[in-house]
């Protein structure tokens, strides 16, 4: 259990959800999942989820006009073991009371084709404000997709744990932060 001592990041990312008016999308945990992977030695250490987020995705048809944004609630997030939950939210990880929530904001998002899109922003986390691009791919957001329905997208995007302040190390884990992301 030593590896779990490694922890990592999290992240928030952008979900392609449920129709709002004026072409947006709202996200929440209801319709979008984010994941995260830690990595050491290149291999997967473990994973956790995020369950508490909100926000709105504007996909335009062309380059320009699209928009995300992104909040996500830290202490949401669920390694499946009650006791890295409280460790992971605790002042020596991610520090959940005086850091409550990370979000994403994008800058630019380029279509890259009808089903992918490069999104740049940035991301706050810990305190931190970083770069970050995500890899959108599998994008299915119909204009006229019901509310039942939502939009449906792939992501990934990738972080390191030293750029935001947060423990790394040989005996806490790698550095690299896979994301993963899922609209549904």
């Amino acid at each position: 259990m030593r590896g779990w001592n490694a922890w990592g990041l999290v992240l928030v990312v952008p979900a392609m959800a449920v129709a709002a008016p004026g072409g947006a999308h709202h996200l929440s945990g209801s319709n979008t999942e984010v994941e995260l992977e830690v990595q050491h030695l290149g291999l997967r250490l473990f994973g956790a989820d995020f369950h508490t987020l909100e926000g709105d995705f504007a996909l335009a048809r062309e380059d320009g006009g699209a928009d995300l944004r992104v909040t996500v609630e830290v202490s949401s997030i669920d390694s499946h073991s009650g006791y890295w939950n409280r460790e992971l939210r605790s002042a020596a990880w991610l520090d959940t009371e005086r850091f409550p929530t990370m979000s994403f904001r994008s800058t630019a998002i380029t279509r890259e084709g009808t089903d992918r899109a490069r999104v740049e922003g940035e991301l706050t986390l810990h305190g931190v404000t970083r770069p970050l691009t995500l890899e959108i791919s599998d994008i299915d957001c119909p204009a006229a997709r019901s509310e039942a329905g939502g939009c449906r997208f792939r992501g990934r995007g990738q972080i390191r744990r030293s750029d935001f302040g947060l423990p790394h190390g040989f005996f806490q884990g790698g550095d690299t932060v896979q994301i993963r992301l899922r609209g549904h």
